[in-house]
């Protein structure tokens, strides 16, 4: 377990190593050894006569004291490959140890050998889980320590879960599959298998989780059948399936379909004996606080030394634990993440996801060497009716990474937060974009400008990508907008209106309202718009689920640097990636060249002369937010006129006045001299 985590960490080994062997008795002076029940004693587990060996047992019984279901159903699919309690177990005289995993950063929690046991006749029993080996009594009491430092905590839970306690136990993510197509669910279930994974489904009894791990696929009596042979904690949870002659109470049977119809969800927790784990405490960049939540949001910088499969995990504190501070249960908010390579000063996006839950996991199975940006955001609620420390620590976010290599750099990306948190963003949208949800302006004979409208990873948006030589002037107004908010200023908004310049593309960003989701269990996501412009008008409706962010992305340009330099260089330039019209004289095309290119800071125009005869136009503009810079004797108020001679070329540069505002330009050419 110590060669794959941090150096950090070997510093507990040693120290636990180092108290082992200097203490031939250990008393664990932390934990409280108090209860409220008065037939409960404390005694040395060497005294029980249990298994001392690292081995499957053969049942889990629930405690008569404590309520531990989903933790000895935890400890059921936990022993399937017996080297995961292995990996996370320690014993040096009577010192024990126990690796947990807390919100993604592994912690050795040291524990003594007094276990809490009552007395029956003249029999001392097990108060705690009940089963043949020391092994689980050992963990449960370390999870104890950590939740509360007394048995008591155990019942006062406000909630528990197979899931939260099996990733404290494994520290690895849980990737769910559903069981809807059989067909599929065979497949996955089969190649899983071979791969040496963990599986197992989770079903409610009486109001209480249990946790069924999958042994094997075998043939049934009847045909030959295939079945799933699953394992149940103990005899009480096996469900009734497929009769099989078996030893073992706990062992049952069922088909795929009988499977499919029982559990919603395979979980599956894959087999990776090498690789290593690494986590971090995620800094606020930004924060904005509303009266029911708080929006918090990260960016930071890692690199990626070479290729490699990696999970990255955005672990939340499991406050639900916290039963002694709560008043009512603990409500996650959304929480996003996207990661996108930066090439220079480009984004790339590579994944991201979404989810409502304790931990939401990327898994990047082939991660290519590189230097990427992680963007992560997250809502927290104000309950005002808990702990106020509580919702502090609640919004303390841990990155772990857990893979075949893992990132040494976690850096924040303070300096250009928001301009990359506007590229990530667009890097999105620009990844998303398919013929079934982008618009064009083909004909306006403007195939460059297109306009794309999608829901993902939580957010709608409208991406604008402007490459064209018109500005785009849209109005979309919403018929329905269900749960869905603007996120500038996360309210409701029914219609926006948007006009983009040449060469600038913008988003717009809606996403689903936090308060809904907190109060409600299954909110409806949808929303239909009209859209407008000034030449066609569409209609078009999109109803899917999903949640949020909105921004400008202002591209750097060649022009911002040269613009007042008409070098050789811009010439090459303008030729290669201008607007390009030809001249025409006595209706004859003539080798007289107009370049048009608009950029971030206005227009530039080229005239070029490749004939041996002297050329004159007269322009006139109609402008919006530019103004006109040239040699000030071809200007006229808004009218320029030039002449020029063999093999020469002109600049007119149209600037912009107010970098906020959006420009505009139409030119009026008249030809007269060409001789």
């Amino acid at each position: 377990m110590l060669q794959r985590l941090p150096n950090k960490y070997k510093e507990d080994y040693y120290k636990f190593n180092q108290i082992g062997n200097e203490r031939q008795t250990f008393i664990d002076s932390e934990f409280d050894y108090t209860d409220q029940n008065s037939q409960i004693q404390f005694l040395r587990i060497g005294s029980l006569g249990l298994n001392k060996n690292i081995q499957p047992c053969s049942e889990f019984k629930r405690s008569q004291y404590y309520q531990d279901n989903s933790l000895i159903n935890a400890f059921n699919i936990l022993q399937k490959d017996i080297q995961f309690v292995k990996n996370i177990y320690l014993n040096l005289n009577s010192l024990y140890g126990v690796w947990l995993n807390l919100q993604g950063e592994w912690h050795l929690i040291k524990i003594d050998e007094k276990i809490p046991c009552y007395l029956t006749g003249n029999i001392q029993k097990l108060a705690t889980l009940e089963c043949e080996c020391e092994w689980p009594i050992i963990i449960e009491k370390a999870i104890v320590k950590v939740l509360g430092k007394n048995y008591d905590i155990l019942n006062r839970l406000i909630e528990e879960s197979i899931e939260a306690f099996m990733f404290m136990l494994i520290g690895q993510p849980i990737m769910k599959v559903s069981t809807e197509d059989i067909s599929n669910l065979k497949s996955v279930i089969i190649s899983q298998m071979q791969n040496h994974s963990l599986l197992f489904a989770v079903q409610k009894q009486n109001g209480l989780e249990c946790g069924y791990v999958i042994q094997a696929i075998v043939k049934g009596n009847i045909k030959e059948q295939e079945l799933i042979q699953m394992r149940a904690a103990n005899r009480n949870s096996v469900i009734s399936g497929q009769q099989f002659i078996q030893n073992d109470k706990c062992v049952f049977f069922l088909t795929f379909k009988q499977f499919s119809e029982i559990f919603p969800e395979l979980c599956i927790i894959q087999y990776h004996p090498t690789y290593q784990w690494s986590s971090k405490e995620l800094i606020i960049q930004q924060k904005r606080e509303f009266q029911q939540y708080v929006e918090n949001t990260y960016c930071y910088d890692f690199d990626i030394v070479q290729d490699c499969h990696l999970y990255m995990s955005i672990c939340q504190r499991d406050q639900n634990f916290n039963s002694n501070q709560l008043v009512s249960p603990i409500k996650y908010g959304l929480i996003r993440i996207l990661i996108s390579k930066k090439n220079d000063d480009k984004f790339e996006f590579t994944t991201g996801d979404y989810n409502i839950k304790q931990n939401v996991c990327l898994d990047m199975q082939e991660l290519t060497k590189g230097s990427y940006t992680l963007f992560c955001q997250g809502y927290f609620y104000n309950q005002i009716e808990n702990n106020p420390k509580l919702h502090q620590e609640q919004q303390r976010l841990f990155v772990q990474y857990f893979g075949s290599s893992v990132p040494d750099n976690l850096i924040a990306n303070t300096t250009e937060f928001f301009e990359s948190s506007k590229l990530m963003l667009a890097s999105l949208a620009m990844n998303d974009v398919s013929k079934e949800n982008t618009r064009t302006y083909e004909q306006l004979e403007q195939p460059e400008i297109q306009v794309t409208t999608q829901m993902n990873l939580g957010m709608l948006y409208f991406y604008y990508n402007n490459m064209g030589t018109t500005k785009i002037e849209e109005e979309v107004v919403f018929d329905k907008c269900e749960n869905i908010i603007d996120f500038e200023t996360m309210k409701v908004q029914n219609k926006f209106n948007v006009i983009v310049p040449p060469h600038n593309d913008y988003l717009k960003l809606y996403v689903y309202d936090p308060f809904v989701i907190f109060n409600e269990d299954q909110p409806i996501f949808q929303y239909s718009c009209n859209i407008k412009s000034l030449v066609h008008s569409t209609k078009k409706t999109f109803m899917t689920q999903s949640m949020n962010l909105s921004k400008v992305n202002h591209k750097q340009s060649i022009f911002e640097s040269i613009a007042n330099n008409p070098s050789l260089e811009l010439i090459t330039y303008m030729k290669e990636n201008a607007k390009q019209a030809t001249r025409v004289w006595n209706n004859n095309p003539i080798d007289v060249q107009m370049y048009i290119y608009q950029h971030q800071e206005g227009v530039i125009i080229l005239y070029l002369n490749n004939t041996q005869n002297i050329y004159e136009e007269k322009l006139t503009f109609t402008l919006d937010n530019l103004t006109i810079n040239c040699t000030p004797s071809l200007r006229q108020g808004n009218q320029v006129y030039f002449q020029l001679d063999s093999y020469a070329h002109l600049f007119i540069y149209l600037n912009i006045l107010d970098n906020k505002k959006p420009y505009s330009h139409k030119i009026q050419c008249i030809y007269t001299l060409y001789k």
